[in-house]
């Protein structure tokens, strides 16, 4: 029989072995001749590192103030923080604060920098506990039963649990599998292949505006039906009647349920590699006699409090992922599937008898899969700060509303064939994501090999995050919202160059995602007045209360508490604001002559 957990722990054999082991790790970092030529940053204590100064919120805005905080000065030249280095237990990490680093590093050294961190506890340890993956050789267990659900959307490990965007390519490690989705992604949605979609834009916008003037309170929820639409259509050939419609609850459960799973799963495990060796030591004694029964984990075993939850998700992304793939399969059976992502590459990866190869179409699921967990948010995100913004500053909105007149006329919507002639607004829409950006932190890299930048050592395994928060306030007055900076200012960095992320990891969808942000808030402006709450005299009411908030904009139920970088890749991994009140009317009564007319050219 094996030892319980408490008793290994317990063990004085077991705390003599930890002992020895955490004093090598602290006598190697302190005398590897590397340690002291490290970036600068927060002075580490002894074995834990930065873990106690690391912060549980606004991460971006103290990383920023390290920036400042922590000079380096080789030689005669003095170089601010802009490359910060911290460790937390034997994790090490480095922060960019400026464009420069980003794309010396991110963009110029990619080879080297274009992996993503592993995070032990989602992938392996949670994997092990709730799924029974047969990682470790004493574990004879048939494991298919048991995943999360997005193994179609994840290589290097079998489930990848943290939100629906880890299981995307842009959280992927790198690897063949990566490069073949990310190779599927592109033939899409490259710069070229999106013009197709504007149609499409162009009808989910005529519905979104038609919603928001009947329901306008409820415009974040047209948001989410636009979002919804547009990716639905393009994926798997569906169209979204509303934002109860089936496919789009099997898209937001499967997120919502993720996050909190996810979120249920923070723990020190990433930075502490015994308490790893502990658990699966731990596991190794309890699971001699399962056989593929999830039931019989312990109950004090660690992750066994939410592995009701990781089974009820795992039931959630499976269904995402494969109700609308068997739909697409259905249809292109009978000969009525409509033309899609989906469908597209199902008939490219035919033999000549036509069948498909089981890897090929499990890549082809996963792929579509992830697009739709991916693809929602950040649309929803950004749409929901411009309207914030525009209520906050009514005076550059109505300097976007004229140049819009002035340009387009009021007989008709904007198209992107405007954009050109739209100076101003096109910098109102950067400055807004300046102001708030969507990712403040951007998404993780790895270092895959030791490296030297400006005479610093960087250790390799180094979890590297360009602040793209402090990179963008890098300007006269970053507090205050004023697009004309860009026109005044043509060396700033593009907000739309940097939120993307940098080198081979840049979000394949980003054409695509700025094309929807452009028309959306392109036709707002056009058909609405934007503006604070009236009162009953039509009085505008102060500024609305207003806060930004960081994880996903679909309300999932409430998240404990998370330790530190998890806490990060679930709040901070999006930014938006949260509810707030406005109002939005149509700005004429024109308003239903204008739809009426956006149709006809649709239709012609």
């Amino acid at each position: 029989m094996g030892l319980s957990l408490l008793s290994w722990f317990l063990s004085m054999e077991n705390a003599f072995g930890a002992a020895i082991f955490l004093s090598a790790i602290l006598a190697y970092r302190t005398f590897s001749p590397s340690s002291n030529n490290l970036p600068p940053g927060p002075k580490p204590l002894p074995i834990i590192g930065n873990a106690l100064q690391m912060p549980t919120d606004q991460m971006e805005e103290v990383f920023t103030e390290w920036g400042a905080q922590y000079v380096q000065k080789p030689g005669t030249e003095t170089i601010l923080g802009d490359v910060v280095y911290a460790r937390v237990f034997a994790q090490p990490m480095l922060v960019l604060n400026s464009l420069q680093a980003a794309r010396d590093l991110l963009d110029r050294r990619s080879a080297i920098y274009s992996d993503r961190p592993r995070f032990v506890l989602l992938s392996e340890l949670f994997v092990i506990y709730l799924f029974l993956v047969p990682r470790l050789p004493y574990l004879s267990l048939k494991y298919d039963n048991f995943r999360m659900g997005w193994s179609s959307a994840s290589t290097h490990y079998v489930c990848l649990l943290l939100v629906p965007l880890y299981a995307h390519l842009s959280l992927r490690p790198s690897g063949p599998r990566f490069r073949k989705h990310r190779r599927f992604i592109n033939q899409v949605f490259n710069h070229r292949a999106v013009a197709a979609f504007r149609p499409l834009q162009k009808k989910e916008t005529i519905i979104l505006l038609e919603a928001m003037s009947q329901t306008p309170d409820s415009f974040v929820d047209h948001f989410r039906r636009y979002a919804a639409g547009t990716i639905l259509k393009i994926t798997y050939g569906y169209d979204v009647v509303s934002v109860d419609d089936l496919f789009v609850q099997l898209a937001e459960r499967a997120g919502t349920l993720t996050v909190e799973a996810g979120s249920a799963a923070a723990n020190m495990v990433d930075f502490f590699p015994l308490m790893r060796q502990a658990s699966c030591i731990c596991l190794k004694y309890r699971t001699t006699n399962i056989r593929g029964n999830i039931r019989h984990i312990p109950t004090w075993a660690p992750f066994s409090t939410f592995k009701i939850k990781a089974l009820e998700c795992r039931k959630a992304v499976e269904a995402m992922m494969d109700i609308p793939f068997e739909q697409v399969k259905t249809d292109m059976r009978s000969g009525t599937a409509v033309p899609s992502y989906t469908s597209t590459l199902l008939d490219d990866h035919r033999d000549s008898d036509g069948s498909i190869a089981p890897e090929d179409e499990e890549d082809i699921k996963g792929s579509a899969g992830t697009l739709l967990a991916a693809a929602e948010d950040t649309t929803i995100a950004s749409m929901h700060t411009f309207v914030l913004a525009m209520v906050l500053n009514p005076h550059e909105f109505k300097k976007a509303q004229e140049e819009i007149d002035m340009v387009v006329g009021q007989h008709r919507l904007p198209n992107l064939d405007d954009r050109p002639s739209l100076p101003y607004f096109d910098c109102v829409l950067k400055e807004v994501l300046r102001w708030s950006p969507m990712v403040p932190l951007g998404m993780p890299h790895r270092l895959m090999e030791d490296d030297f930048y400006r005479n610093f050592y960087i250790p390799k395994g180094t979890i590297v995050m360009a602040n793209i928060y402090a990179i963008l306030r890098d300007c006269n007055e970053p507090d205050v919202f004023r697009p004309q900076r860009y026109l005044d200012d043509e060396t700033l960095p593009d907000p739309l160059g940097v939120i993307f992320g940098f080198g081979r990891r840049i979000c394949p969808g980003r054409h695509l995602a700025e094309a929807s942000y452009w028309t959306m808030a392109a036709a707002i402006v056009s058909a609405f007045d934007i503006s604070k709450v009236l009162d009953e005299h039509g009085n505008e009411v102060g500024n609305p209360k207003y806060e930004f908030t960081h994880g996903f904009v679909r309300p999932p139920d409430a998240c404990p508490y998370l330790f530190l970088f998890f806490y990060y890749f679930i709040h901070h991994s999006r930014s938006h604001p949260k509810p707030f009140k406005c109002s939005i009317k149509p700005r004429s009564s024109n308003f239903s002559n204008i739809i009426n007319q956006a149709r006809l050219e649709l239709d012609s």
